[in-house]
């Protein structure tokens, strides 16, 4: 087992709890270059402020009109990145979405509680989040906090949208579905990772510390599944734009073969 692999006990916790944090973590080259990417990223796209930004992988504008640059994809297919994956969801992997997550200090709104799937045109419903800490992820500054084993049930609940100008996404868990008592923080220096489940619920707190929080999160799903650009919802919010993701096959074949690696690209 190479030193990008996840242990036994790794597998066994992603499981059991829907997330794990493992000890693979950027080296400092790459972590350097990913900090200066998501400096350059926020200043020619200041107008976004704390909106999450869809994509910046895709130049020429992506979904969302970002201006975004290719050099992301140099940590969506990274090596150590896609073992893991490989572990998880087997040898053919789709990358289908990245985002960038900037909570500015002090005002950085929260992330309200939810299940990633809600909108998500995967059929089957297989997929995993790679989130990397680009700055340190703290309590203070508003760190991920997920509950651990929300993701065996395998649904994605009962979501409304919110209306409240403190949720940076309107998409949130119904509270019916979930006790926010049993969220864990998910503290982490810049460089470490959290993988965690399409069905695990998770969210964030506002930042109210004095050191930003900026996270990039990288989307991956097994080949054996199908993007259903056709049949997204929300396809014309920017945000979502799920009919326009542009997929990226980063390691064996399109298992499915249904899938549109066309569509989106610039």
């Amino acid at each position: 087992m190479s030193e990008t692999t996840l242990s036994q006990a790794e597998v066994e916790a992603f499981h059991r709890d829907g997330y794990v944090v493992p000890a693979f973590r950027f080296d400092d080259d790459k972590l350097t270059g990913l900090q200066r990417l998501a400096g350059e990223l926020l200043t020619a796209n200041a107008e976004f402020g704390d909106t999450p930004m869809v994509c910046p992988h895709v130049p020429g504008g992506g979904v969302q009109g970002l201006r975004g640059d290719q050099a992301w994809m140099r940590y969506s297919d990274d090596p150590g990145v896609l073992d893991m994956m490989e572990q998880l969801l087997g040898p053919n992997l789709i990358l289908w979405g990245t985002n960038l997550f900037h909570k500015p200090a002090g005002i950085g709104r929260r992330i309200p509680f939810h299940r990633d799937g809600r909108y998500w045109p995967i059929e089957p419903l297989r997929t995993i989040t790679a989130w990397v800490a680009i700055e340190d992820s703290t309590r203070d500054n508003g760190c991920l906090e997920i509950i651990p084993g929300s993701h065996l049930g395998k649904q994605v609940g009962a979501h409304f949208s919110s209306e409240d100008p403190a949720d940076a996404i309107p998409e949130t868990l119904a509270p019916a579905e979930f006790d926010e008592s049993e969220a864990v923080p998910v503290e982490m220096e810049a460089g470490q990772i959290v993988l965690f489940d399409v069905f695990t619920i998770h969210g964030s707190r506002a930042n109210s510390g004095n050191r930003r929080r900026i996270g990039y999160a990288m989307r991956y799903m097994p080949a054996g599944s199908w993007f259903n650009h056709d049949g997204a919802e929300r396809a014309e919010t920017s945000g979502n734009a799920h009919n326009t993701r542009p997929l990226f096959l980063l390691r064996g074949v399109d298992e499915c073969g249904r899938n549109d690696f066309d569509r989106g690209h610039p």
